[in-house]
């Protein structure tokens, strides 16, 4: 806000309240176009943009060991996990990427791990690129200067997947997995709705 006091004092050469009121609506106004189209580009040019990425290096070499092309992502076995390996047109940090998912069971003892037991995996590990989330193990590969040598991207996968195993925790297919998640947030939401 003060740099709208700002430049409309340098544009106007005195304090104008019309004019800090304008440039709000000229900041607003781009804020929603610009936010319409990136929601434009993700929801309709995104997906086919991604599964033309799929057609190219490095994803075509992961076809090669074994992967299988589904919607707009790769899903293929590495170490007996499950991982599924897509493109990301931007990431968090506004560049493209390759991305790795390894899917694990979320369960430890019988117990569904929590945002506790994911924050002290994730700072196990002091790596910007690995994410532990709920069931699954995501890693990143920008294309900051040129694409990721598919070679990196399955070395990587494979010593995350033996990170796994050495945590103890255990392989799980996709469709169990997928139920195991799906069971986890309707349980959750009926928790949440009955304390309301």
């Amino acid at each position: 806000m003060l740099l709208v006091f700002l430049f409309s004092f340098i544009i106007s050469g005195k304090f104008n309240i019309n004019g800090i009121i304008n440039i709000t609506y000229l900041i607003f106004g781009v804020s929603i176009f610009l936010g319409t189209l990136y929601y434009i580009y993700d929801i309709y040019f995104g997906p086919k943009k991604r599964v033309n990425e799929l057609k190219k290096y490095p994803f075509t070499e992961l076809m090669k060991i074994g992967f299988k092309h589904k919607k707009d992502y790769l899903i293929g076995k590495i170490n007996g996990f499950t991982v599924i390996v897509g493109y990301n047109w931007r990431n968090e940090k506004g560049f493209p990427c390759v991305y790795g998912i390894i899917l694990f069971d979320p369960r430890i003892n019988g117990k569904h791990m929590n945002n506790y037991d994911l924050n002290k995996l994730q700072n196990s590990i002091k790596d910007e690129y690995n994410f532990w989330e709920y069931g699954r193990l995501k890693t990143e590969w920008d294309f900051t200067k040129e694409k990721p040598n598919h070679k990196s991207i399955i070395t990587k996968l494979k010593k995350n997947s033996n990170l796994i195993l050495n945590k103890g925790m255990n392989k799980i297919n996709f469709e169990n997995w997928k139920n195991e998640i799906e069971s986890k947030y309707s349980e959750s939401k009926k928790t949440n709705a009955n304390t309301v």
